[in-house]
């Protein structure tokens, strides 16, 4: 598997189908619902839109692979998947507004997108197909499945039509490098990392954005790549955090061979970086957090956090606080003591 290869493509087939449609909206890998809403008069019929796409994709794929391609013509993206996963290669379905409940009848349950606890629990009351659930009221629907019941029955009699959602991607920002010896090392690829995300932070387009997806690549020694993708629970600019999440993903999905060249990519960006201070007070000399007054002796949130982090990190945790034992003594040794912090 090449996944580096594939995301790539992907990228590739989305600015194509762009220059077609403006509403363009990633389902997948290989899957890409196009909006053709108001587009009529432009291309023409559904037929003659069909093979618009078809000679678009020519642009970037072989003829063989075109040729393989399923499409699906129909109102809603839930009607458009059906059809296309109903379509054979290079022969698409297309399925009229008027004409959308009678091809959704006889298709089974399991093409809904639903939970697929619902599914089995459909078939095993008899209910096979599209049509064998909108013979149930409405309300039958409700007690058995709650809102899932309602909004199957809508999907299935091509009453819910979800449209296209438009598909905004901000440029990422990719830092990479090349070795000049395949390396297999993990310490060596960890301080490879970390150089590469300083690189990648200290860009000008990062500024006055945090980051909170990020995705490392690498290219593998005799042919093949590996990546992984991690989205941040909370978004930061600061290089350990991000490190730190990376490498427990390279732990748990390390790259299967020796490494060529490694890239980090930025893809997706929180708010301007502001990072909380650590005690989480208002103001410098208040203790309020979150609009209430901290005892005597509590600990914020955000403290809790940030040793929980460092004792993941290191496997225990490196701050102490400061108790008052005897504050009369004469000698200054006495009169306080250093103990391990770990709330």
């Amino acid at each position: 598997p090449d996944p580096a290869h594939y995301d790539a493509t992907q990228e590739e087939l989305l600015e194509t189908l762009s220059g077609l449609s403006p509403i363009v909206e990633p389902a997948g890998r290989g899957r890409i619902f196009v909006g053709m809403d108001g587009l009529g008069r432009l291309y023409g019929s559904p037929s003659h839109q069909v093979e618009r796409v078809l000679h678009t994709l020519l642009k970037i794929f072989p003829s063989p692979l075109v040729a393989a391609t399923r499409i699906g013509w129909a109102p809603g993206k839930f009607g458009a998947w059906v059809a296309a996963a109903g379509a054979g290669p290079g022969r698409a379905v297309i399925v009229p507004d008027q004409e959308l409940p009678e091809f959704l009848s006889p298709c089974p349950v399991s093409v809904l997108p639903v939970d697929a606890v619902m599914t089995e629990r459909l078939e095993r009351l008899g209910i096979e197909t599209l049509g064998d659930l909108i013979r149930f009221p409405n309300p039958a629907l409700v007690g058995q499945f709650g809102p899932d019941g309602q909004e199957a029955r809508a999907w299935a009699m091509g009453e819910r039509i979800d449209p296209v959602q438009p598909y905004y991607r901000p440029q990422p920002i990719r830092a990479s490098m090349e070795f000049h010896t395949p390396v297999g090392q993990v310490d060596t690829l960890h301080g490879a990392l970390d150089r590469l995300l300083e690189r990648a932070l200290a860009r000008l387009e990062r500024k006055g954005r945090s980051i909170q997806g990020v995705r490392l690549g690498a290219r593998l020694e005799n042919e093949g790549s590996w990546t992984l993708e991690t989205i941040l629970r909370e978004p930061t600019s600061q290089r350990d955090r991000i490190a730190f999440t990376i490498r427990t993903r390279m732990a748990l999905a390390p790259p299967l061979r020796a490494v060529e060249a490694l890239m980090v990519e930025f893809f997706q960006f929180g708010p301007a970086t502001s990072q909380n201070d650590l005690f989480g007070r208002a103001n410098p000399g208040g203790r309020e957090e979150n609009g209430r007054e901290l005892s005597e002796g509590a600990v914020p949130a955000s403290l809790r956090e940030a040793v929980t982090e460092l004792k993941l990190k290191l496997g225990f945790s490196p701050l102490y606080r400061v108790v008052e034992i005897d504050p009369w003594s004469r000698i200054p040794e006495r009169r306080h003591a250093l103990l391990n912090f770990d709330p």
